[in-house]
């Protein structure tokens, strides 16, 4: 049963925490245009303020939603949804589309095009943001929880569980796709294995923070589900910006590797300008590469008391 701690105390949690959210990705944002943004095409660029305008945006529905329940209605029917609560949900489903047709797109160029994983990963995306049109229009149509709950509230479940899956999905097809690339890479297995854990932390924490809301939508009935609810929007924005600032230190890390490590599989991991203009990781390639040899000489020198240490030198 709902009362007024476990209602309008998740808001009291969920907004500020949302806020915070937003906070990081004006970071990541400042980040990306100072350092991570060379080599990207406008199309990036544009996904980049995109998702920070949907993002704030979203904060200023949930914060004129949070002035509807404590200001305006002082707290006395938090059964009641504010009209700003469902425009929150159809820009959550914005940006969480942007999310995953990036990633999808990513998936497809790795995968030498292939429709068969590509296509079911697009379509559950787009169906999550059919849902939620649904959910916000009904939302505005009934203005009641209690009553979207027991009218249609299985479509907001629907879209919680599409959600969830996309992000399994593409997770487990990026993992496989790296895994695959190991393999074949014998002086970058670095590179991938940080890839590989990145891939798998920034999939886990949005599928967890979307089942976590679905499990407290549908045990509870309370708000405690909006809590959380309100960070995946800002979730699905930070991992994109995540993702885009975290090439130059892959791509350090890759040079690096090539410079002690010997040639570098260019067939593997290569940095190269992709859909998106950004000069990220391409995993396989479709255009020949020249072979590279490296010629290693090692210059070995005997220490003696007599000589101070001098380290040997490696020369390509």
């Amino acid at each position: 049963m709902a009362t007024q701690a476990t209602s309008l105390g998740a808001i009291i949690i969920g907004t500020p925490l949302a806020l915070l959210f937003t906070g990081v990705l004006i970071v990541q944002c400042i980040i990306y245009w100072k350092t991570a943004r060379a080599g990207d095409t406008w199309r990036t660029e544009t996904l980049v303020i995109s998702l920070l305008l949907m993002d704030l945006l979203h904060s200023v529905f949930l914060w004129t939603a949070s002035w509807r329940w404590f200001i305006t209605d002082r707290g006395q029917d938090p059964d009641k949804i504010p009209i700003t609560l469902p425009l929150s949900i159809f820009v959550t489903s914005i940006s969480t589309l942007m999310a995953h047709s990036m990633y999808s797109w990513r998936i497809f160029k790795l995968t030498h095009r292939n429709y068969w994983i590509t296509f079911p990963i697009i379509t559950l995306a787009v169906l999550r943001v059919v849902s939620a049109i649904f959910t916000g229009t009904y939302m505005i149509h009934l203005k009641s929880f209690v009553s979207f709950r027991s009218t249609i509230g299985w479509v907001f479940s629907l879209g919680l569980g599409l959600s969830c899956t996309v992000d399994i999905l593409i997770t487990s097809t990026m993992m496989y796709i790296l895994k695959q690339s190991r393999a074949k890479s014998l002086s970058l297995d670095t590179v991938i294995d940080s890839l590989i854990i990145y891939t798998l932390e920034n999939g886990a924490v949005t599928a967890l923070a979307t089942v976590v809301s679905l499990i407290c939508w549908v045990s509870m009935r309370n708000l405690i589900f909006l809590s959380l609810y309100f960070v995946i929007a800002k979730l699905y924005a930070n991992s994109v910006l995540a993702m885009l600032n975290y090439r130059p230190i892959l791509r350090r890390t890759g040079e690096s590797t090539s410079r002690s490590g010997g040639a570098v599989d260019l067939e593997v991991i290569r940095f190269r300008n992709t859909y998106s203009g950004r000069s990220g990781i391409q995993l396989t390639s479709t255009t020949p590469v020249p072979a590279v040899e490296v010629n290693v000489n090692k210059t070995m020198q005997m220490h003696t008391d007599s000589v101070d240490d001098v380290n040997p030198e490696f020369k390509g």
